[in-house]
């Protein structure tokens, strides 16, 4: 089997985890303060103590898995993993946003936390109660298309959890005084949305990029959650919850008989109240970028958002892609968006590049905020560095180096049980099956020079980008002009009504 690993891995685990502290805003590249400097040195010496010289294989090794469909339609995978003596429960049901009717935005939010505030016989208190006594939590991880409800615990909580993970998703009580403390803290989410610069942009890039009529370009606002009562709540969860619209994973310390026997006892009685009315997302890619200036007063730096469509997971290109998006702007400190126009420029603190694709369409997002006098500039060489990538194309170096990431980042994603039951689960609804992801850091390592080349000049087009611009718009509007045709709205608008 040929050597995927090209440079010690230790100098590739230093970029990762550089990488990984500046990719979670914890460092800023500018003239360094010694609190930083001392966190750099640490990183490097906890990197190389991890050895020297360790290789990669090309499959990925991913634990055997059980992979069943109960009578009522459920599908249970389930994956012995004894290393560690824990559990951890996964339960996916789509039932997301691209599901939420109009005038109702935010109702599968609200749904999926209005099922902790009452559970059989027990009440939002008690549910609390008796996670934090097992030392775990009830977590929801929200996509586009589908959540992932989650819990982790010991070997020896193992029925009580089970027990109470499946009282929250399959006998929800929808309490009255629950449903007002959940609205209360919906309404006070949207408040907060409006002072956050990135989130109103991304909210309006959506309404640019999806449209109004496909439920994932509207946005929740205080109207669409007041108008959402306890029978909108029920309608909605026995139209989107039930066996044959959900997945249950569990993996860890266990006997795959035993769980599957626990499992039929708790779920093969769960069955199909009513059905959803479904809306596809169609990517337009002929469809011509357009710009939005959203006004917000008294800002003294102006945030940049923009977005187009990529391909979905199916496409060819897709590894191609990954990899043109890690040169772009999604490989932090390699990336040239941020060698542009942070090293280079001075104009901005941090910017980036991030996809996201699934079984239907692909999204390109690009973000940053810049001084009020430099954003022109910022956005000018943005554009600039993007026709570059057209024109040049990426480099061999630049490949090689994004395959190296990639080799070294991936097995980094599966060190926990938990890990590995996300990993499966997202990969299964972008169309993947487990031998595919096996096979992941081996597919990067096949894209060439020109397949990502010919996929760049395919998706990343600088007429097809949405722009959304946030600022105080008469500080800056002498650049406004230059930038070129936009609209104008309020920050305190709803994209669309």
């Amino acid at each position: 089997m040929k050597k995927i690993i090209r440079e010690p891995l230790k100098i590739r685990k230093i970029e990762i985890a550089l990488s990984f502290l500046h990719g979670q805003g914890r460092l800023k590249l500018r003239a360094m303060t010694f609190l930083e400097v001392a966190i750099y040195f640490i990183a490097v010496v906890m990197m190389f103590a991890g050895g020297a010289g360790a290789e990669v294989n090309e499959k990925l090794d991913y634990p055997p898995m059980k992979d069943v469909y109960l009578a009522n339609g459920l599908r249970v995978i389930l994956i012995e993993h004894h290393e560690q003596s824990t559990i951890s429960y996964r339960m996916l049901v789509k039932a997301a946003k691209a599901d939420e009717p109009r005038g109702k935005e935010g109702i599968a939010n609200y749904t999926s936390r209005f099922l902790q505030e009452g559970a059989d016989s027990k009440n939002s208190d008690e549910i609390a109660a008796e996670i934090a006594s097992m030392g775990s939590q009830f977590n929801i991880t929200h996509n586009p298309s589908y959540l992932i409800f989650g819990m982790d615990l010991l070997k020896a909580y193992s029925q009580k959890g089970l027990d109470l993970f499946s009282d929250i998703i399959l006998n929800p009580s929808f309490p009255a005084d629950g449903m007002k403390r959940v609205k209360k803290e919906m309404l006070n989410a949207v408040d907060l949305e409006q002072t956050e610069n990135e989130t109103i942009a991304f909210n309006y890039g959506r309404a640019l990029l999806f449209g109004c009529i496909d439920p994932l370009g509207r946005t929740k606002s205080k109207k669409s959650i007041r108008s959402i009562s306890i029978k909108d709540i029920r309608k909605f969860y026995n139209s989107h919850y039930y066996p044959v619209n959900s997945i249950l994973l569990v993996i860890g310390d266990f006997s795959n008989d035993e769980m599957l026997s626990e499992i039929k006892q708790k779920f093969e009685g769960w069955t199909q109240k009513a059905s959803a009315q479904w809306v596809k997302t169609k990517a337009d890619y002929a469809r011509q970028g357009r710009g939005i200036v959203v006004n917000k007063p008294r800002m003294t730096q102006a945030f940049i958002y923009m977005n187009q469509w990529g391909p979905a997971s199916h496409d060819e290109g897709y590894y191609e892609y990954l990899i043109a998006n890690y040169i772009l702007g999604g490989g932090d400190f390699s990336s040239r968006l941020l060698n542009a126009v942070r090293a280079k420029g001075g104009m901005t603190y941090h910017i980036g590049s991030k996809t996201y694709i699934g079984s239907d369409y692909g999204v390109l997002h690009i973000t940053t905020s810049t001084r009020n006098d430099e954003l022109y500039n910022a956005y000018k060489m943005i554009n600039a560095e993007i026709e570059r990538l057209n024109n040049e194309g990426i480099t061999e170096e630049e490949l090689r180096k994004a395959k190296d990431y990639v080799s070294g980042a991936i097995p980094l994603q599966m060190e926990a049980p938990s890990q590995i039951a996300n990993k499966i689960l997202n990969g299964i609804m972008q169309g993947f099956t487990v031998n595919d992801l096996r096979n992941e850091v081996l597919n990067f390592n096949k894209v060439t020079v020109s397949g990502v080349n010919n996929i760049i000049r395919k998706y990343i087009k600088i007429r097809n980008l949405n722009v959304v611009i946030v600022c105080d718009s008469k500080k800056v509007k002498q650049q406004l002009k230059q930038i070129g045709d936009y609209d104008i709205v309020s920050y305190k608008a709803v994209p669309c009504k």
